[in-house]
């Protein structure tokens, strides 16, 4: 029976359960052991990985060459040649599927490079006036059904990547317009991600998407340069939100809901972000109070916001009080008392979130 492939971390996670059900007699002595031997650390492939690179060299010579190239050749060749490369690397990666299915999928990464790639150089030749994040808009939409077709977790992750540059265009984040159709393809990033098996990388920045959204939905009602604390405060409300509800959705989420009001606690902790200067001392210790409950029931993410918030506090203020000397001696031994309490925690098996 060929052995499951498992992360190093997760192998980790599971030897240390399962000694612990045998030293509670759980499972009889020795059962570990047989147990652990269906497993085996999944590894990084040297042959896809020289696939992997080989496709990218091949595309990013092609590439070259074309742009090296390119005022001396005509329009219809110029076109004729992208297609060409897009279509025989796609036929070539469809006819190795079966004897050789690491070098199919190199050749359909290449297939996505030349696409990418055709669709700035295409623009560029017909002046199209298409912005370069809208280019990665249609890199986007022209890879997500190559996605799902494949079920790859990596042509899907670079799809919601090149979503977010686009949703980082001027003309959404300055309050110009909402792009309310982004929505549908964050939704079918968020599905497939689920349907082809979930991938952590992608869920991340699929939550990262809806949080880019918001900012364009933000920025259209109201000026972000005068009113920041609204700004802060609705990324706040978020954050908790997605920490309060952390049994109802996956880890990766409650991880981004942390970064989420953390950073945003930490804009709000300064009295320029208020429209009255003092508001931020209440803010900040409830928000302290609050971190204290979440390490109380267990969160590793926790104190390693409660450090950054002390030590934000801590300089602020000693700057202005203390010799430059001290102020180093005092942070560096936080910044020790931080550490030893965060690995004190981590061996009382706190979960991260």
């Amino acid at each position: 029976m060929s052995k499951r492939l498992i992360k190093r971390n997760e192998l980790q996670v599971l030897n240390r359960e399962l000694r612990f059900l045998e030293d509670s007699e759980v499972i009889p002595a020795g059962k570990s052991d047989e147990i652990q031997e269906l497993y085996e650390v999944e590894r990084l492939s040297f042959t896809r990985t020289l696939l992997y690179v080989g496709s990218i060299l091949i595309g990013a010579g092609i590439l070259s060459f074309i742009a090296s190239n390119w005022e001396e050749i005509g329009k219809s060749t110029k076109f004729l040649l992208i297609l060409v490369l897009f279509i025989g690397s796609n036929f070539a990666a469809y006819r190795m599927e079966k004897g050789f299915p690491k070098t199919s999928t190199s050749l359909y990464y290449l297939g996505i490079l030349i696409f990418g790639a055709g669709i700035f150089l295409v623009e560029q030749m017909f002046h199209l006036g298409v912005s370069l994040r809208e280019a990665f808009l249609w890199w986007s939409l022209g890879i997500l059904p190559v996605a799902w077709v494949l079920r790859d977790k990596w042509i899907l992750l670079a799809a919601a990547i090149f979503l977010f540059f686009t949703l980082t265009d001027e003309p959404y984040l300055n309050g110009q317009m909402i792009p309310y159709w982004t929505l549908l393809w964050i939704a079918a990033i968020y599905l497939l991600n689920e349907k082809i098996g979930f991938s952590k990388a992608t869920g991340f920045v699929s939550g990262v998407l809806m949080l880019a959204f918001l900012a364009t939905v933000i920025s259209f009602f109201i000026d972000i340069d005068e009113y920041s604390y609204l700004f802060g405060l609705t990324y706040f409300v978020v954050g908790v939100g997605l920490t309060l509800i952390k049994e109802k959705i996956r880890d990766i989420y409650v991880v981004l809901g942390y970064l989420v009001h953390g950073a945003a606690a930490l804009l709000l902790s300064f009295e320029e972000a208020w429209p009255v200067d003092w508001i931020y001392i209440p803010f900040s210790i409830l928000y302290l109070l609050f971190l204290l409950f979440l390490i109380k029931r267990g969160s590793l993410l926790s104190i390693i916001i409660l450090c950054v918030m002390i030590f934000r506090f801590y300089l602020d203020f000693s700057f202005d009080f203390l010799p430059k000397s001290f102020v180093f001696i005092i942070g560096g031994l936080l910044l020790l008392g931080f550490g030893f309490y965060f690995e004190k925690q981590r061996k009382k098996g706190g979960g991260i979130a």
